[in-house]
C-alpha cells in the first residue's frame, strides 16, 4: 500500500532516503520518521497526536485517554461500516441485474426449445402422414390384388 500525502492526497509518495518522503504531484517534503496511522495508513508529522484522515490517536498516550474517554465507536470505524453498507447496496443491485441477464437468457433458451420442439411435432405430423398414405395405398393394392385373384378363381 502506497501511503497518501498529508499535504495534497495524492497517493504517490517516494522515499528520498531513509527519512525523507517527497510527494510526486505537490512537491511536499516529510522528514523524520514518518508516522503511520495504525488505523487508515495515513501518513502523519512526528508532532501531530490525532490523524487528521480518520481521528485515531497517533501516539500512546493519546490511544490510552481516547480509549478511558470514548465509550462509542471510533470515527474511521463508522466510516468503514457506512461503507461497508454501501458496498452491500452496491452488491444487492448488482446481483439482481446479473440474475435479470441470467433469467432472460433463461426465458430465450425456453422460448428457442418451445420453437424447437413446435417444429419437431409439424415434421413428425408429416411423417406420420406420410406413413398412413403408405400404409392405406398398400392396403388398397393388396385389396385389389385379392380381389383380382378371387374373380379369376372363379
Amino acid at each position: 500500500m502506497t501511503p497518501a500525502c498529508p499535504a495534497c492526497t495524492a497517493p504517490d509518495l517516494v522515499q528520498l532516503s531513509k527519512f525523507e518522503l517527497q510527494c510526486s504531484y505537490c512537491r511536499s517534503s516529510f522528514t523524520g520518521k514518518p508516522l503511520l496511522c495504525p488505523a487508515c495508513g495515513w501518513i502523519n508529522n512526528n508532532d501531530e497526536d490525532v490523524c487528521p484522515d480518520c481521528g485515531e490517536p497517533l501516539n500512546v498516550v493519546a490511544q490510552i485517554i481516547r480509549r478511558q474517554d470514548q465509550s462509542g465507536t471510533p470515527r474511521w470505524l463508522s466510516r468503514v461500516q457506512s461503507q461497508a453498507e454501501k458496498i452491500k447496496s452496491e452488491e444487492e443491485i448488482a446481483s439482481r441485474k446479473r440474475y435479470e441477464v441470467l433469467e432472460e437468457i433463461d426465458r430465450r433458451r425456453m422460448e428457442a426449445n418451445r420453437k424447437g420442439m413446435q417444429k419437431q411435432r409439424e415434421r413428425d405430423k408429416g411423417i406420420l402422414i406420410v406413413v398412413v398414405v403408405v400404409f392405406i395405398v398398400v392396403a388398397l393394392i393388396l385389396l385389389a390384388l385379392l380381389l383380382l385373384q378371387g374373380t379369376s378363381s372363379v
